[in-house]
């Protein structure tokens, strides 16, 4: 009978999102693509992945807070398990995303795009992205600025993020060599709170301009700057040493408090202003080794200095993974040990299986990892000195989950996730970090799907999740779904989309955000009712530029006032235009 306690672990699986094929860089891998026609003809053309280059994220994962720029609503839940400490702000860590290295470009011509999108107010979204080969290897040039005075008063955004990388292969010797720099700068204006009854000021309902309530002029900022880079050398055809260095230092700044209304619920009385300073050092060794055909081997050792002014904590980190071509599966180990004897454990098993025609992989993972950085340093009731120090009291989570991935052909798959997790950190009703004392049960089930009849496409996602507990607050049924027509328009001169796109969130039990916090914290009073947004939209591809037209929430007209994540209404119905521009000299 002790089997029948792991049956359910056995119908599950982690996904990550459509956005983890951009990372850092919203150019494709080119060597994927034999000769110069076909690598144009692909990013010429329309992509399932298109939207997210407009957006910058997945809107049926996850959606804005009230304005472009603002941290993103988790709507679909992702495990941040890390062995590694990070900082925690919401809005930091969505720019600013793990170094990615793209491979060598090897077209002998140079890729310039150009991303254009709407927000709101008169605002845009201008991404500018350039990759060139040269003799010995390639370099790319990322560009990204954003504007948006939003629908709300007091409520502005503006961040310019930039990155330069490259690579470079020596031409006698098997050593390689490839690096980022990147900077990230944010200025928000904050709509403090909004209340949907009494303090709408007169007529607000009809422009969307609604009262602050907790703070007037809240003004914060994000001052990034960092620095990767990474070494290759092959001793052998079957051995390789890899040592990666990354630097990074971010600025937090709170500016336009007030007492007793700031950082709502808490308080900090008699400060206007507020700074975090964070340094951080990685260092990685790794030894790369095929111990036969079918067999390869990762040693590697890590260590981490991170500070927040002149506090740090330096950790070690020893990891190891072993894969099979033949057999198909990988198994990874990571053991992380820092000086106050807190300590992380990742084991996770990956296996691949082809039956009927059905590719399956599974996995099963334990990862016993130690909170961001703002959740350490967050359950301080006397804020006379806040955040000074690394609290030393602070419990490991334990996530123990098991995956189970279902691809059928290139137009459907099913994805399924059952999570158990112990100690979970969350921020409670009062915005303080807590530990919780119940183990916490996540079950997630996902369908993606492509469906065509002749010209007509039906193509979407439909998720249910549950969480055992409000401490993970989940909304349980998502939709994303788009029905269109495509084909050739204007004499055949112009490719076209034209449809309609449908997105569904049940019911959430409600969180708010806290900029102090850089994350949502639990809040029952925010309990947000089903939601429904229904766009019309139209996409044309001319040459080397695709054209997007959208009318957004045109339901609005008849359905009345719609929360995203109570008390944020949906903007009014929008009219979007945005392009894609390739060139290629």
């Amino acid at each position: 009978m002790k089997i029948l306690k792991w049956i359910p672990f056995f119908f599950s699986i982690l996904l990550y999102g459509q956005e983890d094929r951009l990372n850092d860089t919203l150019i494709v891998d080119s060597i994927s693509f034999p000769d110069p026609i076909s690598y144009q003809d692909d990013q010429n053309s329309f992509q399932e992945y298109d939207e997210v280059l407009l957006l910058k994220f997945n809107p049926f994962e996850r959606s804005t807070h009230s304005n472009f720029g603002t941290p993103l609503i988790p709507f679909w839940w992702k495990s941040s398990n890390s062995s590694e400490l990070k900082i925690g702000d919401r809005l930091l860590d969505s720019k600013i995303k793990y170094p990615f290295y793209p491979s060598v470009f090897n077209q002998n011509f140079p890729h310039t795009k150009i991303i254009y999108a709407q927000t709101y107010s008169e605002g845009q979204i201008l991404n500018l992205l350039h990759t060139r080969r040269y003799k010995y290897g390639s370099l790319s040039v990322d560009y990204d600025r954003l504007v948006s005075k939003g629908y709300l008063w007091h409520e502005k955004n503006k961040h310019t993020r930039f990155a330069f990388q490259g690579n470079f292969t020596h031409p006698k010797i098997p050593y390689k060599s490839q690096w980022r720099i990147h900077t990230f700068k944010n200025e928000s204006e904050w709509n403090g709170g909004v209340s949907d009854d009494s303090l709408f000021l007169s007529g607000s309902q009809n422009y969307w301009e609604l009262l602050p309530v907790n703070w007037m002029n809240l003004k914060t900022g994000i001052k990034h700057k960092g620095f990767d880079w990474k070494h290759s050398y092959a001793f052998t055809e079957k051995t390789d040493i890899e040592y990666e260095i990354h630097l990074s230092q971010d600025s937090l700044f709170y500016e336009g408090l007030q007492d007793d209304t700031l950082f709502y619920p808490m308080r900090l009385d008699s400060a206007t202003a507020f700074h975090r300073a964070f340094t951080n050092v990685n260092h990685s060794l790794k030894w790369y080794h095929q111990i036969s055909a079918d067999k390869n081997a990762i040693l590697g050792i890590k260590h981490q200095n991170f500070k927040q002014q002149e506090v740090g904590v330096n950790q070690w980190i020893i990891f190891t993974s072993l894969h099979s071509k033949f057999f198909k599966n990988n198994i990874y180990l990571a053991y992380g040990k820092d000086e106050i004897n807190t300590h992380s454990f990742i084991a996770n098993y990956k296996q691949q299986i082809n039956f009927l025609g059905i590719k399956h992989q599974f996995k099963i993972a334990y990862e016993k990892t130690l909170p961001n950085w703002m959740k350490q340093n967050s359950s301080y009731r006397n804020w006379i000195s806040p955040f000074t120090c690394i609290q030393k009291d602070i419990s490991p989570s334990i996530d123990q989950y098991v995956a189970w991935d279902m691809k059928f052909g290139e137009n459907l798959s099913l994805h399924h996730s059952y999570h158990n997790i112990d100690r979970y950190t969350y921020f409670n009703e009062t915005a303080t970090s807590v530990t919780s004392d119940e183990m916490i049960q996540v079950f997630q089930s996902r369908l993606i799907h492509h469906v065509t009849a002749g010209k007509w496409h039906w193509r979407g996602d439909a998720t249910y999740q549950n969480s055992s507990s409000n401490s993970i607050p989940l909304a349980d049924l998502l939709l994303n779904q788009k029905i269109y027509w495509q084909g050739k328009v204007f004499k055949e001169a112009t490719e076209a989309q034209i449809g309609a796109r449908t997105l569904y969130r049940s019911a959430h039990p409600g969180m708010t955000y806290s900029p102090i916090l850089g994350d949502f914290y639990v809040n029952p009073l925010n309990q947000t009712n089903a939601s429904l947004r229904c766009d019309l939209f139209a996409n044309f591809q001319i040459q080397t530029i695709k054209v997007y037209v959208a009318y957004e929430h045109f339901n609005s007209h008849w359905q009345g006032e719609q929360y995203i994540l109570k008390p944020y209404p949906m903007a009014k119905p929008t009219f979007k235009l945005s392009l894609i521009w390739n060139f290629y000299d």
